[in-house]
């Protein structure tokens, strides 16, 4: 019961936010999943889906994540739900989304989870569950360390949380994705609790 008034609220944000609706007029990202298959290395996950080119939408990535710009949320749920749509990945019975974890300290320093509040919305729009079974360690920032020390930064970035059950299939979330690292650590914890597939869904690719 819930969770219907909140998708009925979420459809209701979704048709307010003129916010959202100036924001496709200015730009129509390509779904650049096919793009960049060949390209990122995601071994551990069992599918990339992108819905945009970083510089495309870098100025309101930027906003959202580090100046708290919060109203971009509307925007990329749009987003990743149109991405999500298009290739069924809800076709699984046994599913829910998951979000990259942030660490605390990084928490602290911006005063939300982006990613969090990201998947959150994403859930209620489109009637799926959301968990947390893993943690962050804390790491360098990614966007500051080359190729290499980027996958390096992340071999034991992410730990696996106890008494949470995952489910068979995952919708692993993130903002952006460039070498892969991250989505891969995440999906190694992941299937080490038993989840048989993992799927990366991100907004946008800087490679």
């Amino acid at each position: 019961m819930i969770q219907k008034i909140s998708h009925v609220i979420m459809n209701i944000f979704f048709e307010m936010s003129t916010y959202g609706e100036r924001a496709k007029n200015i730009y129509n990202p390509q779904d650049l999943t096919e793009h960049y298959r060949g390209e990122l290395v995601y071994s551990t996950l069992d599918g990339v889906y992108i819905a945009a080119n970083y510089s495309d939408i870098s100025y309101t990535i930027e906003a959202y994540k580090y100046r708290s710009d919060r109203q971009h949320v509307w925007e990329y749920v749009d987003l990743l739900a149109r991405i999500v749509e298009k290739y069924d990945l809800l076709s699984h019975d046994d599913i829910a989304l998951v979000s990259v974890p942030m660490h605390w300290s990084r928490y602290m320093i911006r005063g939300f989870n982006h990613i969090d509040l990201l998947t959150s919305w994403l859930s209620y729009r489109l009637w799926i569950h959301k968990i947390k079974p893993i943690r962050a360690y804390w790491t360098h920032r990614q966007s500051k360390l080359s190729k290499m020390k980027r996958m390096k930064n992340r071999e034991h970035a992410f730990v696996l949380r106890s008494g949470i059950l995952p489910p068979k299939t995952v919708i692993l979330i993130d903002d952006i994705i460039s070498t892969g690292s991250t989505a891969n650590s995440c999906a190694k914890i992941l299937k080490s609790a038993g989840v048989e597939k993992v799927y990366g869904v991100f907004i946008a690719s800087n490679q």
